[in-house]
């Protein structure tokens, strides 16, 4: 499916509906300034140096360029894609399979997995690669404790090397790789074994 490219006119255009500016999925790549109170469609790609006002939310599949910055209370839906040096005002939350660039920055207060409150500014780390499907692995920094998403798994630490432990023999290679990553975010984190 082509998507339509919108030009900053044309997104100036786009109506207001219960006060919400709605944006058909598209290609926002030509628009530079989006202001508060935007929803967007599924599946939207935007380019870099873009800057997203108040209260914006934003639907699965968006894919964001380099340099983005957005504001208070921002939401972003399932398969999100941020690309470098992005920054997020307090209070954003991030659904279920969000991945990040480098060097992109969090304010105070922003959520993820729907509801998971972070710990520090620097929430997560991500190790590529990982298991059978080489997929990217996110270990999460919580106030309530290390959180891991690999795949369609999201829990605890303790319920992550479970299931692991589950699914193959300790001794594999898969189950070496995923419990030597979880070691490395307890280690970036300075948890303990009985903080994890």
């Amino acid at each position: 499916m082509t998507l339509h490219v919108y030009t900053q006119e044309e997104f100036n255009a786009l109506p207001f509906l219960v006060g919400r500016r709605q944006c058909p999925t598209g290609d926002y790549t030509q628009v530079k300034s989006f202001g508060e109170r935007c929803s967007f469609g599924e599946r939207c790609s935007f380019g870099e140096r873009c800057s997203f006002g108040e209260w914006c939310s934003f639907g699965a599949g968006c894919s964001f360029g380099e340099e983005c910055s957005f504001g208070e209370r921002c939401s972003f839906g399932e398969w999100c894609r941020f690309g470098e040096w992005c920054s997020f005002g307090e209070w954003c939350s991030f659904g279920e399979w969000c991945s990040f660039g480098e060097e992109c920055s969090f304010g105070e207060q922003c959520s993820f997995e729907s509801v998971h409150k972070a710990r520090s500014c620097n929430p997560f780390i991500a190790i590529d690669r990982a298991g059978s499907e080489h997929r990217k692995s996110y270990f999460y920094d919580f106030e309530d404790g290390l959180y891991v998403r690999a795949g369609c798994f999201f829990g605890t630490a303790d319920e992550f090397k479970s299931k692991v432990l589950e699914d193959c023999p300790e001794d594999s290679i898969k189950a070496r790789q995923y419990l030597g990553f979880l070691e490395i975010a307890k280690t970036t984190f300075g948890l303990s074994e009985d903080a994890a």
